[in-house]
Formats: structure tokens, sequence, C-alpha cells
């Protein structure tokens, strides 16, 4: 519950730093990119204690598939700037 929460109030404080400060598309596109990750994690975590193989799977491919996205993102980022 504290960890659902927690991601609540970041994704609540990503969205006002926008708003207010106009971040640069390229980090903002990382944050936004590793958020479901974070959501869906816990969800990955409590299927696999309970032995739901089948959602445990789906999860955990959207959260790797999610990480690895938000890697390549930064990594062309690091490319394209130096």
């Amino acid at each position: 519950m504290k960890y659902r929460l927690t991601i609540a109030i970041i994704t609540i404080l990503i969205l006002v730093a926008n708003l207010t400060m106009k971040l640069d598309p390229t980090v903002l596109g990382s944050i936004t990119m590793i958020l479901p990750a974070l959501i869906i994690f816990p969800f990955a975590y409590e299927s696999y204690q309970d032995k739901k193989w089948l959602p445990f799977s789906a999860y955990s491919l959207v959260s790797v598939l999610s990480v690895l996205l938000t890697i390549q993102n930064v990594y062309r980022f690091y490319t394209l700037s130096h």
C-alpha cells in the first residue's frame, strides 16, 4: 500500500513539475516510460506469491519491456548529446 501511494505521489509531482517548469521532452519521456514498470511491479509480486503464473508472466513482461525502453531512450539521449 505504501509503495503504491509513493508511486502515485511521484507521478503527481512529475506532472506538476512538467506543467510549471516545462521539462526536457527526453527526460519526461524517460520518466513516463519507467512509470508503468513501477506501477505494475506490486501486481507481479503478488501474482508470484500466489503462484498465479500467467498474470505474473504478463506483468513481468510489461515491466521488463518498460525498463528496456527506458534504457534505450537514455542511451539514445546520451549518444546524441555527446
